[in-house]
């Protein structure tokens, strides 16, 4: 049987704790990585792949709600929480299941087994888009939402990027690589080792320079050219 790898975020380290050593007692269940917020978490979910997240409702700056709109191919949520006046909430964003704390084994081990059978279903098979339509990054220590319909273009800055909207440019702690893993393909493409752009905001494209708006140009590379004509139905 296949390892399910786990991913906890959860602001109380005790709350933490208790996952940890539930999952300690499932075969075949393996804890990736624990965070204390959603900043973490996308970190994580960037570099690891994770079958199911226990995550938790309230937590401070965004909460698990929040997170899991905001991610666009998110795995299986298993929500936990202290009020039971979320649950309605929680399973309204099709997560597995709701557990409420304090958390007891037995409760717990009918969440694995929700979950268990939920990911034989879907074994092999691509997991739906989230259709969410913002997603958050961290600037001078806050975490700030971005909705995609706002962005212009977004440029490679080392080992950051800077992102430029419609209102602000800001220059945020990701690499290029790991924003395009979060926005969505089929709105945004790469057209250059340094640029990617939405692209219904491309007004015109000659030779190796594509337009936005009436003002910015930015080049198109040569190993990018090909897939930027097809994503845009263009015929050689």
């Amino acid at each position: 049987m296949k390892t399910v790898q786990v991913l906890i975020v959860d602001d109380e380290p005790l709350a933490r704790e208790v996952i940890k050593t539930h999952l300690q007692k499932i075969s075949n269940w393996n804890v990736v990585k624990t965070c204390i917020n959603a900043e973490e978490a996308y970190e994580a979910l960037l570099n690891n792949t994770i079958d199911v997240l226990f995550l938790d409702i309230q937590m401070p700056v965004i909460t698990g709600v929040e997170f899991l709109q905001s991610l666009q191919n998110p795995p299986l949520v298993i929500f936990t929480t202290a009020y039971s006046k979320y649950a309605l909430k929680g399973f309204e964003l099709n997560a597995i299941d709701y557990l409420l704390k304090p958390i007891s084994f037995g409760r717990f081990s009918q969440a694995i087994d929700k979950a268990n059978k939920k990911l034989t279903t879907i074994s092999g098979d691509p997991k739906t888009e989230n259709a969410s339509n913002y997603f958050f990054v961290k600037q001078d220590g806050k975490l700030i939402k971005i909705k995609f319909s706002e962005i212009v273009y977004i440029k490679a800055e080392q080992e950051y990027s800077f992102i430029f909207t419609k209102k602000e440019k800001l220059l945020v702690s990701m690499h290029l690589k790991m924003l395009e893993k979060i926005i969505p393909k089929n709105q945004f493409t790469r057209i250059h080792r340094s640029y990617i752009v939405p692209q219904e905001s491309i007004s015109t494209i000659y030779g190796n320079t594509i337009q936005i708006g009436e003002n910015i140009q930015l080049p198109i590379g040569s190993t990018y050219k090909e897939n930027l004509l097809q994503k845009l139905n263009i015929k050689k």
